[in-house]
């Protein structure tokens, strides 16, 4: 900015300066005074913007009541005030002189005195035009006579009073052409017009002065007298004195440039107007805005010191002050760059702390969460403080706004949350005892089985405590799996063994007992056989199914379609009063699986589904398949009748839980396996509008 205002203050003289000089009409630089007035009013306007940016920019500072605003305000009143009173006193008493002076340069004595010379100069010079034209009369006697006596006229224009004119042309007015002439200096001949031989015909003579090719010559028309019927006329034309031409044109010029400046009198006191105007207000905007530049330079540095001490107050010891001067603002910056400088040492060391601090929470956090287990700490009043991830995910809650709240308020928030606050209860209860506890959760999807214990902390750890806990669902589910496949394989071995000699002797003693019993014995002994055969069916039935379950079956896995599968298997129900509606996607959807062990998921899950839908007068299933956002395939089938109920839902899986009244309650658990050993997922729902959903979903073979 500095530069700036050097720059401006140069470029402003010299544009005043040139200014100046074009005011004067002989000065080459007069025809660029506008040019240089635009110049000068552009270089006003920045100043000008200057100005408003430093005032807005004070003004704004002190909306915001910034430290050294104040200072800044009255230096820059002050400087402007000492600045401009001077500048418009003396553009006062410039603008007063140049009106009178400019006015006393005009008057009437001068007008006068410049109108008596020139009427002076015209009389000479008309005096000189009288004479020529008596000299040319001479020669127009000479002609006269040479006409009267029937002779060429050229002698006449070759005598020695002849040649002392510069040019002598004898016209015919009745043809208007030239008869003779003498014309050495090859000087242009005027035309001979209707108004110019009025005159000379009505006068005789026509004579005046006129300026050519840069000199003043007297010329004139002489009319002769008639030849052969035709009237003649003489024209001459001779340089008029040369002092008496010299004086006449210099008392024309003087009189012209003086009537010239009369007449831009007005001008010429508005362009001295306007060139002090000018001056006077780029001097008072320089001024001005060198002020308030000066008066920001005074109190930059204490801004600065204001800027870094607030800082400092903020916490940023990184402060560090330029100093640009060897006064007492300079020691003093040096001051506080030496106390910034201290107080960033002590501030990196207690970040260093702090940052070690962080490093051991950071990795008690990474352990926490890459644990399986949930983990929650409670403060000594029963505030949550901190949990881990999967913690949430065990409770299926958002802990992150529980956090700084006592467990008694959260049964206000949901049931879900009620829950929660009674198993950490539970929990709780164990810190005496140090024994685990395991403890059904229940929930919003399904019942967990968690296993947890609560660990008191030492006063000087802040009296709180650390509950751990883990869902055991899964190990649960398996062991009672194992137990449950252990005792369908006892008992299919221990039931199966006998009930085919069972058949037989039943069958047996029909076939012996028939022909020899009467009738109503014949018929007591069909209908006790026939019962016997229809039970013992039913158990070989319940026995293939604990079979079915108790075993591991060998599968054969290879890529199979499963719309095409879906297809084949509903083709086997077309017979059904059932209404099935399939709509598959029109993507192959290719598994890597066991085509026995599918249809056998299909068909218990579709058969199900329809035994479900009869509840409805008009029973239907729909079958879908799809591609969730990951690719895997998606199979649902949903049926419009009864939904699964409470109890159902959360324990579906297990052998011998069942909605039928005639099931075994192996179904669904045989289905749970085969989709197990595909690496699927089945899960079961109920449908807003009433009946029952079946979700699987596979990972797909890449073709």
């Amino acid at each position: 900015m500095q530069r700036f205002f050097i720059f401006s203050g140069i470029a402003a003289f010299l544009a005043l300066y040139t200014l100046t000089l074009s005011t004067n009409q002989n000065s080459s630089l007069s025809m660029s005074f506008w040019a240089l007035f635009v110049f000068c009013a552009l270089l006003a306007l920045t100043m000008f913007g200057i100005i408003t940016h430093y005032i807005i920019r004070i003004v704004r500072e002190k909306h915001r009541r910034v430290f050294g605003s104040q200072i800044a305000r009255k230096l820059s009143a002050m400087f402007a005030t000492v600045a401009l009173i001077p500048s418009l006193c003396i553009m006062m008493v410039s603008l007063q002189m140049i009106t009178h002076n400019i006015d006393s340069w005009f008057n009437e004595n001068t007008q006068e005195a410049l109108d008596r010379g020139l009427q002076l100069s015209q009389s000479a010079l008309n005096q000189s035009v009288a004479q020529i034209a008596n000299e040319a009369n001479r020669i127009r006697t000479d002609i006269t006579t040479l006409y009267q006596q029937q002779q060429d006229i050229a002698p006449a224009l070759l005598t020695a009073h002849a040649k002392q004119f510069d040019q002598l042309v004898v016209w015919n007015l009745s043809s208007r052409r030239i008869v003779k002439q003498r014309n050495p200096h090859q000087l242009h001949t005027p035309e001979l017009d209707q108004t110019t031989i009025a005159y000379l015909l009505k006068d005789g003579v026509v004579r005046r002065p006129e300026h050519l090719n840069n000199h003043l010559y007297a010329r004139g028309w002489l009319l002769l007298p008639h030849y052969n019927g035709e009237a003649h006329a003489l024209f001459f034309r001779q340089a008029v004195p040369a002092d008496i031409a010299r004086n006449t044109q210099l008392i024309e010029d003087a009189r012209s440039q003086y009537k010239e400046v009369v007449h831009a009198q007005k001008g010429l006191r508005t362009f001295f107007v306007i060139t002090l105007v000018i001056a006077a207000l780029m001097s008072i905007l320089l001024a001005l805005a060198g002020s308030l530049y000066f008066a920001q330079r005074f109190v930059e540095p204490i801004l600065q010191l204001a800027n870094g001490a607030r800082h400092v107050a903020q916490g940023e010891f990184n402060q560090r002050l330029t100093i640009i001067r060897n006064d007492e603002f300079g020691r003093l910056s040096n001051l506080f760059n030496h106390m910034t400088e201290q107080l960033a040492i002590a501030k990196q060391a207690d970040t260093q702390h702090r940052n070690e601090l962080e490093a051991s929470h950071q990795f008690l956090e990474r352990v926490l969460d890459s644990l399986s287990a949930g983990v929650i700490t409670l403060d000594a009043e029963g505030r949550l403080n901190t949990y881990n991830r999967s913690a949430e995910a065990i409770v299926d809650l958002p802990l992150s706004d529980l956090v700084g709240q006592h467990r008694r308020d959260w049964k206000h928030r949901s049931a879900q949350h009620n829950v929660l606050a009674d198993t950490l209860r539970t929990l709780l209860a164990t810190a005496k005892s140090g024994e685990a506890a395991e403890i059904s959760y229940s929930g919003a999807d399904e019942t967990r089985i968690l296993l947890g214990k609560a660990i008191s902390l030492p006063p000087e750890n802040g009296s709180g405590t650390v509950l751990v806990f883990d869902n055991i669902t899964t190990l649960v589910l398996a062991q009672k799996e194992a137990a449950w496949g252990e005792v369908a394989k006892r008992l299919a071995h221990e039931i199966r063994n006998p009930l085919t000699p069972i058949q037989l002797s039943a069958e047996r003693l029909a076939h012996k007992l028939r022909d020899k019993l009467d009738n109503k014995d014949e018929q007591i002994l069909t209908k006790s056989t026939d019962t016997i055969i229809k039970q013992v069916a039913a158990l070989k039935e319940m026995v293939e199914a604990f079979r079915n379950y108790a075993r591991a079956p060998s599968l054969k896995m290879h890529t199979i379609n499963l719309n095409q599968l879906v297809s084949e298997v509903l083709v086997l129900y077309e017979s059904n009063p059932c209404t099935f509606d399939a709509e598959l996607s029109t993507i192959p959807l290719l598994l890597k699986a066991d085509t026995t062990a599918m249809r056998q998921v299909l068909h218990n899950l579709l058969k199900n589904a329809a035994e479900a839908a009869e509840a409805d007068p008009h029973p239907q299933v729909s079958i879908r398949t799809y591609t969730d956002e990951t690719g895997n395939a998606c199979l649902t089938i949903a049926n419009n009748g009864k939904s699964f109920s409470k109890a159902m839902l959360q324990n579906a899986f297990e052998p011998y839980t069942t909605d039928k009244a005639s099931g075994t309650g192996l179904g669904l658990s045989v289905v749970k396996k085969i989709v197990d050993d595909h690496k699927g997922k089945i899960s079961l729902s109920n449908q807003d509008g009433g009946g029952a959903c079946v979700y699987l979903k596979f990972t797909t073979e890449t073709p």
